[in-house]
């Protein structure tokens, strides 16, 4: 066997490993597709670690951009406190658990009317908001709010407080929250 069959056929092989190892690329790294770097076909998609990129023109550029995730809603209800921990007027934070992980800080009133449940992060600047007197106060910047609607008593807040679903039964104070 001559030189020029040997190289030959040790370059084949060793051809032949890479291709097997790096799954066909020619290069041992796949392209790199992030959001903003460059693409050469508008429409493409690509898929790289579970996230779905486009091939898009923007500012005259065609670059990938990641699709938008629809994220799924998850509702549930959660037993937050006994009937009897909570008195006529009175206000209790309480943390309740999101489906997504982690916990959402709830303010629990009861009313005359019912039991109404307040998310405690006050709507100008998200700081909690605890009972003072007969409204809920704003710790950072004195917003005002009244305990049994969430609305706005006085500023710099303009929205009322986010408002979750409560009910009471079987001698638990129950409240619905969702991942969004």
């Amino acid at each position: 066997m001559d030189k020029s069959s040997r190289r030959a056929f040790l370059s084949a092989t060793a051809a032949s490993l890479a291709w097997m190892f790096t799954g066909g690329q020619a290069s041992g790294a796949a392209p790199a597709i992030r959001a903003g770097a460059p693409c050469k076909m508008k429409g493409r998609k690509r898929t790289v670690d579970g996230v779905t990129f486009v091939c898009r023109t923007v500012k005259g550029k065609l670059i990938w951009r990641r699709t938008p995730v629809t994220a799924q809603v998850q509702v549930f209800t959660v037993r937050v406190l006994e009937s009897a921990a909570l008195e006529l007027g009175g206000s209790k934070v309480v943390d309740v658990p999101v489906p997504s992980g982690g916990t959402t800080g709830v303010v629990v009133t009861r009313t005359d009317t019912g039991i109404t449940a307040l998310r405690v992060n006050c709507t100008h600047a998200g700081f909690p908001v605890a009972r003072v007197g007969n409204v809920l106060e704003c710790e950072l910047h004195g917003s005002r709010f009244e305990p049994t609607t969430g609305a706005v008593l006085n500023g710099p807040a303009v929205s009322p407080l986010f408002r979750y679903e409560a009910t009471e039964s079987n001698g638990g104070i129950y409240v619905t929250v969702s991942n969004n």
